[in-house]
Formats: C-alpha cells, sequence, structure tokens
C-alpha cells in the first residue's frame, strides 16, 4: 500500500510515520523503485502497537522503541501479548475487600498521619502516590501501609526515639531490587511462552510465594540476630545498623 493508503488504514500523519521510521521504530517500506515506497500489513499492525502503548500505557517512545523490536528489529511479540498484564493480575490478587483508591487526604484523617508527613513516605520510596483529576490517591495497598507505620506508632515506634521517616528508606530500596530482579526473571525466563491468563496465573502464585517465604525469611533471621547479641552480651551500636 502507498503512504497515502497506510495514513488512512491507522489513523497516523505521514510526518508522523517518516518520523517513527527515521527513529527506527517501524522497518523502512519496500522500494521497488526509486522514489516508490510500498507498505504492508506489517505497518498497520506495528502503527496500531505503537499507539496503543502510547495511548493505553502512557509509555514513552523510548521505551515503546525497546518493545517493538528485538535486537533484529522484528516485532517482540510475545511480549506484545503480554501487555496489560498487571489488569489481569488485578482479579487474582484481590483479597475480598474494596479494592478502591482513596485519596490522600482521607487516608490522613483516618490514620492520623500528616498529609505532609505521608508524601515524604512517598518520597522516600515506601508508598506511590497517584495524581489524577486533581487530586493525590493511593491504592489500597498504599492505604494499608500507611495503617501499619500508624500503628507502629501507636505501639511505641516513634519519631521521638529515632523511629523517623528516614529510618525506613532502606526497605523501599530493598523491595525494589527484589521486586526489580523478580519482574525482569519472569519476563526473560517466561514472558514468551505464555499467553495473559497462563502468564497472570503463574505471576500471582510468584507473588503469593514470595508474600509467604520472604517473612518467614526475616523473621528468622531476626531471631537469629537477636540470638548472637545476647550470646556476645554486647550491644550493637547505631554505625553497625548498616
Amino acid at each position: 500500500m502507498k503512504m497515502k493508503e497506510l495514513e488512512a488504514a491507522t489513523g497516523i500523519g505521514r510526518e508522523t510515520i517518516r518520523y517513527y521510521i527515521r527513529e527506527g521504530l517501524l522497518p523502512e517500506p519496500v522500494r521497488p523503485k526509486r522514489n516508490v515506497a510500498a507498505y504492508g500489513r506489517e505497518h498497520v499492525k506495528r502503527l496500531n502497537l505503537i499507539r496503543r502503548l502510547q495511548q493505553e500505557r502512557h509509555l514513552p517512545l523510548s521505551v515503546i522503541k525497546s518493545i517493538v523490536t528485538s535486537e533484529l528489529g522484528a516485532p517482540a511479540e510475545g511480549f506484545e501479548a503480554l501487555i496489560g498484564l498487571e489488569v489481569a493480575m488485578g482479579p487474582l490478587l484481590s483479597d475480598g475487600r474494596n479494592l478502591a483508591p482513596r485519596k490522600l487526604a482521607e487516608v490522613s484523617a483516618d490514620t492520623g498521619l500528616g498529609v505532609d508527613e505521608i508524601r515524604k513516605f512517598a518520597e522516600i520510596g515506601l508508598i506511590h502516590i497517584d495524581a489524577r483529576d486533581g487530586a493525590e490517591w493511593l491504592n489500597q495497598r498504599n492505604v494499608r501501609i500507611m495503617e501499619i507505620i500508624a500503628q507502629t506508632r501507636a505501639d511505641g515506634f516513634t519519631p521521638d526515639i529515632g523511629y523517623t521517616i528516614e529510618s525506613y528508606e532502606i526497605y523501599p530500596q530493598m523491595i525494589e531490587l527484589l521486586a526489580r530482579r523478580a519482574v525482569v526473571g519472569f519476563y526473560s525466563r517466561l514472558g514468551d511462552k505464555l499467553d495473559q491468563p497462563a502468564a497472570a496465573k503463574l505471576a500471582v502464585d510468584g507473588i503469593r510465594t514470595l508474600s509467604e517465604m520472604m517473612p518467614l525469611m526475616l523473621i528468622d533471621r531476626i531471631v537469629r540476630d537477636v540470638e548472637k547479641i545476647s550470646a556476645s552480651g554486647v550491644l550493637p551500636t547505631a554505625e553497625e545498623e548498616v
């Protein structure tokens, strides 16, 4: 098909199409003659995928390029089938509670944590705040984290004895490393071998395994460290915390 037909088939203008070709997001057309360019179904499919990633996933072109092309410049078909995997995972992760997000101000009022405090927890990566419709929102996982922080303060883990917002900074750093390795490992090993429903189920099973295993490992390690301190008869110093 000609450029005009490609524009009509995709609703994308020729300047944008040419830009995608220059940037390597779209393969070069076949050129049977010097001034003739022929486009095929692969161009339509790729343009539709790029638009979908922009409009539905809000991804930048730099990320889209890595998704739509492999080392050889071929479409990353396996990955395309898994776009939106997080949506398929949602119902499988549901625990039956109301999972609707809540406004930050409401969470602040319910937990007793200040709005600025909650924002600072987001700054260190302990939670994530979503901006939408001119308001700040927390999903239910992040709401629960703030409820837990409020409870720990009620239990005595207060800022005045050293449990400041900054003291929690190590936890999101560790979680980021663990989560990144889990996600990259999943996609690199299995991402192109499963359809979306099967991948969603396997991913959720993996999340539940980690969710059960990691707390047990942490508790076991903490108890063993306490036993070592008791046996040594020497209190650790602040310098040994890291």
